[in-house]
């Protein structure tokens, strides 16, 4: 993931200037978040990563498009984890538009749909750009496992006058330990 600094704009920040424009910087993070976000949720096939969506060993439940029928989808991913002898807590990773949705909605009796699904599941919802549809995980922890070998990192490419062009770099690796803790939604 390449990305460019004003060259005056490091000298600047040297000498103390908290006003750097790093904007290259936050997208090319934000890029290598969201590819490491792909790879968890879908895998990376050149990698030699299999992704939550693809190992997981129940079929897949619809969540639809409309917000009241989320709850119900919700608990009968809950169900199929119970059932597969997964206890909870569970997280509910979906993708942003998703996300907005529950965010945005509340229930006939004043509760909001965030309130409603956390109970449902016992734990969180969590926004999850990269991330198609929606994913119901178990929070007992041990069923995956993401290794990070080299944290983000930053390397230098080549400079001129004016730019200076750097580079991210990290590696990492995700598994499942446990296709019967996932359910895809």
């Amino acid at each position: 993931m390449t990305f460019t600094v004003d060259g005056s704009g490091l000298q600047d920040a040297e000498r103390g200037a908290a006003d750097v424009d790093y904007a290259d910087l936050d997208r090319a993070t934000y890029d290598a978040a969201l590819i490491e976000n792909r790879a968890v949720f879908h895998g990376w096939p050149d990698a030699g990563i299999s992704g939550l969506t693809e190992s997981s060993a129940h079929p897949s439940l619809v969540l639809g498009q409309e917000v009241n029928a989320y709850p119900h989808s919700v608990a009968k991913a809950t169900d199929v984890l119970r059932q597969a002898g997964i206890e909870g807590p569970y997280s509910l990773a979906i993708s942003p538009d998703g996300y907005t949705r529950i965010m945005e909605s509340t229930e006939r009796g004043g509760y909001t749909l965030q309130q409603h699904l956390s109970r449902i599941i016992g734990g969180d919802i969590v926004w999850a750009p990269g991330l198609d549809g929606a994913v119901l995980v178990s929070k007992r922890g041990g069923d995956f496992v993401l290794d990070v070998g080299q944290d983000l990192s930053i390397g230098y490419i080549r400079h001129d006058a004016e730019l200076v062009t750097l580079y991210l770099e990290e590696s990492f690796s995700f598994r499942v330990n446990e296709p019967d803790a996932v359910v895809v939604l």
